[in-house]
């Protein structure tokens, strides 16, 4: 540690995929006593904003949870239950907002890729210490029944790179909604401890059109810190021809396909189970398929 006193900040933002805000109270109330804690302290690296987005919801979705470190700032997620939270009185609540972010640190601690010298474990165990002097600290059984998190989740997303020539009203299949289907089906499955997001780039244009594919990004694979990335080029003129039928078998063909790709790495993750990741991939989309586009 420097020695030096950061200016941290915090956010604490509650049901981000919703436009009203019902919670800012609350937000403010978390923030507040979090501040309290850091104030005065410093953990190295370069991280001095922590943004919480816990979502309270009747049902999960772990497909919300983006969690990443950017520019300073350290962005996780996760779910507190939705009964517990009803339950629960104005002090409980604070309470709840705090383990969920203590657990988000944990998670920073333990799953993510942090700045050289931040000192997330200190962190995780100072903040743990402070919430219990102050009697907001919950045990075991309560953060279980409380504050949901996997840890052994391996995330999938869409990186997506279109050009105005696409149009979305052609396109039968939503992104979105099959990222959240996959995401909350991984979730408990162990893969290894090699990969932590496997990340599908997404790139649609027109082969008939003025703006056409990158040919340098065709193909493109990458292994990195703890993320794999695989680059999957779609022709928007064939799948504009295509029902919804159609054209989710591309879309579900191209995943598989990008996965089947790890194995021509030059560089691959020690430990990754990518049979297993494209056994369970291959049943979830099939599954997807049976659910919301052959009904």
């Amino acid at each position: 540690m420097s020695g030096k006193v950061k200016n941290y900040r915090c956010w604490f933002l509650i049901n981000q995929n919703r436009e009203q805000r019902d919670y800012e109270p609350l937000e403010q109330q978390a923030a507040k006593v979090f501040l309290s804690f850091i104030e005065g302290r410093d953990y190295g690296g370069n991280i001095d904003l922590f943004r919480f987005d816990i979502y309270i919801e009747p049902t999960i979705n772990l497909g919300l949870h983006e969690d990443g470190v950017y520019t300073g700032c350290a962005h996780i997620s996760s779910h507190v239950d939705h009964t517990v939270f009803n339950q629960s009185t104005e002090i409980e609540r604070i309470s709840l907002m705090l383990n969920a972010s203590l657990i988000s640190i944990k998670y920073l601690a333990q799953r993510m890729t942090i700045p050289k010298g931040f000192e997330a474990d200190k962190l995780y165990s100072d903040y743990e210490n402070y919430l219990k002097e102050e009697s907001h600290l919950l045990n075991d059984k309560q953060l279980n029944l409380s504050i949901i998190k996997p840890f052994n989740n391996l995330r999938f997303n869409f990186v997506v790179t279109t050009t105005v020539e696409v149009k979305e009203k052609n396109i039968h299949y939503k992104l979105n909604d099959v990222e959240d289907f996959v995401n909350n089906n991984l979730s408990g499955i162990d893969f290894g401890t090699s990969v932590h997001a496997f990340h599908l780039g997404y790139e649609i244009a027109d082969s008939k059109g003025y703006m056409q594919h990158h040919a340098e990004t065709a193909n493109l694979k990458r292994y990195g810190a703890k993320y794999l990335l695989v680059v999957k080029q779609f022709d928007y003129d064939e799948l504009k021809q295509l029902d919804v039928h159609g054209q989710f078998k591309v879309l579900k063909n191209k995943i598989l396909e990008a996965i089947s790709d790890i194995s021509s790495l030059n560089k691959k993750p020690k430990d990754f189970k990518s049979q297993k990741f494209f056994h369970e991939m291959t049943a979830i989309l099939s599954d997807y398929e049976k659910r919301y586009i052959i009904s």
